[in-house]
């Protein structure tokens, strides 16, 4: 009667063994994520190697490009517990490390939550890049939008932000809460304006990526003109609704 037992103890032990190296190989290093969420699908390319569908749980490391569909989003966790919200339509470099390019996110387009979680009450300085602005951050919570035209507009939910051309990234403003700034590759971050509701609702019109509706340069007049006040559903109460643009919609 005892064979069994041992068979039993053997086979528990060795299902132990392997669940905790899984979990220890799943555990983020320096500079690595993990998948903390996905609806739809979220592709990853690492180098050379041809791209493939991630899964929950898997590590994300420096370096990887990470696109979402027009139906799919992702939630990115770093090893500090700061996260990334990516939306529908979107494609960004995880801790790129190479010329141009800073060393925490490198967003091409579509639109991405970041919340950069303090070390212990204290500020934890990170950095990211898009084609057109440079963006420096301590601990604050935040979204980037990038649209067809490569215009990126930063808003601000809390903390403090500090939001640059590439081309001049000593020449940066600061966004404070309920705040947000459109850059274009030719000009300075616009004044800082106030808006309404969440930061991931701040940007452009929902749609698909490439679908007709107001370029970069449109809006930037749309808003600056104060149009945006006066329309219902507009970016400043909370989010455009029955337009067609850039994105797939947000929550």
């Amino acid at each position: 009667m005892r064979l069994p037992v041992l068979k039993l103890a053997a086979a528990t032990l060795a299902l132990l063994t392997w669940t905790s190296n899984s979990a220890v190989a799943q555990t983020p290093l320096s500079g690595q994520g993990r998948v903390l969420s996905v609806t739809g699908n979220l592709s990853v390319r690492r180098a050379t190697l041809a791209s493939r569908i991630m899964a929950v749980n898997e590590t994300v490391g420096i370096g990887d490009e990470l696109v979402t569909d027009a139906q799919s989003e992702a939630v990115i966790q770093s090893n500090d517990g700061s996260t990334v919200h990516i939306f529908p339509d979107s494609r960004m470099i995880y801790n790129k490390h190479a010329a141009g390019i800073n060393d925490f996110l490198h967003l091409f387009f579509g639109s991405i939550k970041v919340h950069i979680e303090k070390l212990s009450g204290r500020p934890n300085p990170h950095s990211m890049t898009t084609p057109t602005a440079v963006i420096a951050v301590r601990g604050t919570t935040f979204s980037v939008f990038v649209d067809d035209t490569d215009a990126t507009l930063v808003a601000v939910d809390e903390g403090m932000v500090a939001v640059a051309n590439r081309r001049s990234p000593s020449d940066d403003i600061l966004l404070h809460p309920g705040q947000r700034t459109w850059v274009r590759a030719d000009q300075r971050p616009l004044r800082a304006q106030a808006f309404r509701g969440r930061s991931e609702r701040a940007d452009m019109m929902p749609g698909q990526r490439g679908h007709a509706g107001m370029s970069g340069n449109a809006m930037n007049g749309a808003v600056m003109g104060g149009a945006m006040d006066a329309m219902p559903g507009s970016a400043l109460s909370g989010g455009m609704t029955g337009m067609p643009g850039r994105l797939g919609a947000h929550h």
